[in-house]
């Protein structure tokens, strides 16, 4: 098993990584928390998607990770549908103890609307 401060470390890289392929995915799709898309119509509602962390976060660094992880799968689903943005989208997070070990974990799950719009 990792220790507490090599799992950071890899969090805090990881969490780098993914920023990057964030961006760019931010570039073709967009979130908002909000009901509308300002300056924009919904032309077509697709439904709800989410997107769930893999990281089981017990620290600030690793739960960073997995909140950009759980956002990356959302927008990610998003667009596979065919999705151009995803409406209240909303953050959330669960914690529960881990088998076998005194750790409380953490992980993050975004959910949204994906929806069609236009100018």
């Amino acid at each position: 098993m990792q220790s507490n401060k090599a799992a950071r470390k890899k969090a805090v890289k990881g969490s780098k990584e993914l920023e990057a392929s964030l961006a760019k995915l931010r570039t073709e799709i967009l979130g908002i928390a909000g009901s509308s898309v300002p300056g924009k119509e919904i032309n077509d509602v697709i439904g709800i998607v989410r997107g769930i962390s893999d990281t089981q976060a017990t620290s600030k660094e690793q739960f960073e990770l997995a909140e950009k992880e759980a956002l990356y799968k959302l927008l990610t689903e998003a667009k596979t549908l065919g999705a151009n943005a995803v409406i209240d989208m909303k953050v959330e997070t669960g914690s529960y103890a881990q088998q076998g070990s005194q750790w409380q974990v953490s992980q993050a799950v975004y959910t949204g609307t994906a929806v069609v719009t236009r100018s």
